[in-house]
């Protein structure tokens, strides 16, 4: 990388291109969903599918009123309704659930988040962020992965908390080691925000129940740049506990011949002085580009806060990255950008 650092840093990291997805597929009790006019669609980053058609593969009875123009699918004695346009996901005639992206209609088909359709008939839902696969499961299993719905006395959702892990696909011991670990992270993750969500949740929905929203914790492990020589893990959380969700990412490389944990110097040649000029110049590129995005004094909070950024590599690329509120508001998200290895 010393190259970049010499002359084409600014040519190479001033953002990381959005790249092509393959066909997301999805699953409903191992049976793959087939969508005949309007297939899955991610909008701001929230994975939106067609409402009738997973709904009634879970076999709920599913109409539509087009004055209203709002859906309803029943399945047993619950009853659920979305409207076009709004966020609220209504169970039994109550709130249940607070989308990000509203209800949308695409080629003529009503298209949905798919966390709503979890929380609707209290499915479970796994995501492969890297295979684009669904796997919706109606009978509480989580194909090894962790779901939890919290409820009050009354029955109302009061919190959801969720983790995914799509593994390492290598064949080695390295990878066991490495898999094993992840799954003992989730395990504790979710001992942990299980008891946090719960605790919250319920002095919330105690003090406010009638403008009370449900809470949801998600992390989704992903591995990430699987090589022969290393791979990485990235942790992305989404958490909602009243206000304004957060989110982060966190992230672990490993060597692939034992299992260990790798540092950057481990990976590339250049020194941590080279290393930290590096990260100066990036995320500074960043900030001239688009500089309404960060805060005013956004360099000098990047110089003072360089040990914060992390690293994880992408196929054959380092992307280093810093979490929000560091050099820019919460609502700029996660600010990173990406060198060839």
């Amino acid at each position: 990388m010393k190259k970049i650092i010499l002359g084409s840093l600014l040519a190479l990291s001033i953002a990381v291109p959005a790249l092509a997805h393959p066909p997301i597929t999805v699953y409903v009790d191992q049976q793959e969903v087939v969508f005949a006019d309007q297939a899955p669609v991610i909008v701001d980053d929230r994975t939106l599918v067609p409402m009738r058609k997973i709904f009634e593969a879970m076999d709920a009875d599913v109409t539509w009123d087009e004055p209203s123009q709002t859906i309803t699918s029943t399945r047993g004695s619950d009853v659920v309704t979305m409207t076009i346009g709004q966020k609220q996901v209504y169970k039994n005639g109550k709130v249940v659930y607070t989308m990000d992206v509203p209800a949308q209609i695409k080629q003529d088909r009503t298209m949905v988040p798919i966390r709503a359709v979890a929380v609707a008939f209290d499915a479970n839902v796994a995501w492969d962020g890297i295979n684009y696969v669904i796997d919706i499961t109606t009978d509480g299993t989580t194909s090894g992965n962790y779901s939890k719905q919290i409820h009050a006395d009354d029955g109302t959702l009061l919190a959801t908390v969720s983790l995914t892990y799509s593994p390492l696909t290598s064949n080695s011991t390295a990878a066991d080691k490495i898999n094993k670990n992840i799954n003992d992270q989730m395990s504790q993750k979710a001992s942990v925000m299980t008891e946090r969500l719960e605790l919250a949740a319920k002095a919330a929905y105690t003090k406010n129940p009638a403008s009370f929203q449900p809470y949801y914790y998600m992390g989704t492990y992903q591995a990430k740049g699987e090589g022969s020589d290393f791979a990485s893990v990235v942790l992305e959380e989404r958490t909602f506990m009243g206000g304004t969700e957060t989110k982060t990412i966190s992230a672990d490389t490993y060597n692939m011949k034992n299992g260990s944990d790798a540092a950057l110097t481990d990976i590339v040649t250049d020194s941590e002085k080279e290393l930290e000029t590096l990260m100066e110049k990036g995320f500074s590129a960043l900030i001239d580009q688009n500089p309404n995005a960060f805060y005013g004094d956004a360099k000098d909070r990047l110089s003072k806060n360089l040990d914060e950024v992390g690293f994880y590599l992408d196929n054959n690329t380092v992307v280093f990255y810093l979490n929000s509120g560091i050099i820019a508001p919460e609502s700029a998200g996660v600010i990173a950008f990406s060198v060839p290895r």
